[in-house]
């Protein structure tokens, strides 16, 4: 039986993908129990030739070789060839811990979880250790969806918004239909995430440490993907996606509060990319794109206190807003205001 199923999306990755691959093969559970799935995105380095070498070393790895399609196509197409039992995102310039995947797969197996959060570090480019999140506050103890997410915010992590270190239940998954929506190229792990934590009722903590993040220039999260028209386009997709989520759960009579901070915060990131005086005029075409998705008007219930009064400032104009956000962004009103704390 194959227990899991990792899941690597590769595209110009080829310095760092062997190094993943060999400390995920460095473990304490037999071949023939899990799979590496590498899904080749078109890239345009060797990815492929050094997969196909490694294939040769290791029986567990599986090649799928797509034209350019975008991480979430990718992953996708991993998650619909997995055959494991739990299915585990790995971006391929990280890396796990050695014979650490038995103990985890036991733990969430032992309490039959659907999502279980791993320990993670927060690694500089010099491979430093700039932050640990284990949550063993959290261990021993079985958490519904939405109250394991604000748990896993407790400690206020880099990056909360994540899909890696976290340990999906296959059936779960493919039973609610649950797939990243292509063409968000940013913070489209916290869009899927979203509809994963509503939907689960049986999340918990392993609490202790399983992968490290690596830090990589030039990777989506360390680029200038953000103020892109292709990042403005795919905040307003997600926040469209969650809303309609949103509508066929509240007519199964279900207590939706919980969605709406999600559909705020990509609506405030897409007027926010575009913050700026030279980008005065863009405002205007979101404010129209915003409209015609019916977001013109958001929902705040539920919200925390910072995005519930961004959310107002947006409810009474979308252009209060903006000049809000960008008398903030030069430090009026208060310190400086960034996307961090999005």
């Amino acid at each position: 039986m194959i227990r899991l199923s990792v899941i690597l999306p590769m595209y110009n990755v080829e310095p760092y993908v062997e190094r993943c691959i060999r400390s995920l093969e460095n473990q304490d559970i037999p071949y023939d129990e899990y799979e590496i799935i590498c899904v080749n995105d078109g890239s345009p380095d060797h990815c492929k030739q050094l997969i196909e070498r490694l294939q040769r070393e290791f029986s567990n790895i599986v090649l799928i070789d797509q034209v350019n399609q975008g991480v979430s196509k990718a992953r996708n197409n991993g998650m619909d060839h997995a055959k494991g039992k739990y299915v585990l995102f790995v971006d391929p310039d990280d890396f796990v811990d050695a014979n650490s995947l038995g103990r985890i797969l036991t733990y969430a197996e032992q309490q039959n979880t659907q999502v279980t959060f791993l320990g993670f570090s927060i690694l500089d480019e010099y491979n430093h250790v700039q932050h640990q999140v284990f949550s063993e506050q959290l261990v021993g103890k079985v958490y519904p969806g939405t109250e394991a997410y604000h748990a896993s915010r407790q400690s206020d992590p880099p990056d909360p918004d994540r899909i890696w270190a976290i340990l999906f239940d296959r059936e779960f998954m493919n039973k609610n239909k649950l797939r990243f929506i292509p063409n968000i190229p940013y913070l489209e792990d916290g869009e899927f995430l979203v509809r994963i934590m509503f939907l689960a009722s049986k999340c918990n903590f392993e609490g202790k440490s399983f992968l490290q993040r690596t830090t990589r220039p030039g990777s989506a999260t360390h680029s200038n993907l953000f103020n892109t028209e292709r990042a403005v386009n795919g905040f307003l997709i997600a926040a469209h996606n969650l809303m309609n989520f949103r509508s066929v759960q509240s007519l199964l009579n279900k207590d939706v509060e919980f969605i709406n901070q999600s559909i705020v915060k990509f609506v405030i990131l897409s007027i926010h990319s575009v913050v700026g005086i030279t980008r005065l005029t863009k405002i205007f075409k979101i404010n129209s794109m915003l409209k015609h998705k019916g977001l013109g008007k958001l929902e705040i219930n539920g919200c925390s206190r910072f995005y519930t009064s961004l959310g107002r400032l947006y409810n009474i104009s979308p252009f209060l807003l903006y000049a809000y956000l960008s008398l903030r962004s030069v430090g009026i009103f208060s310190k400086k205001f960034s996307k961090k704390q999005l």
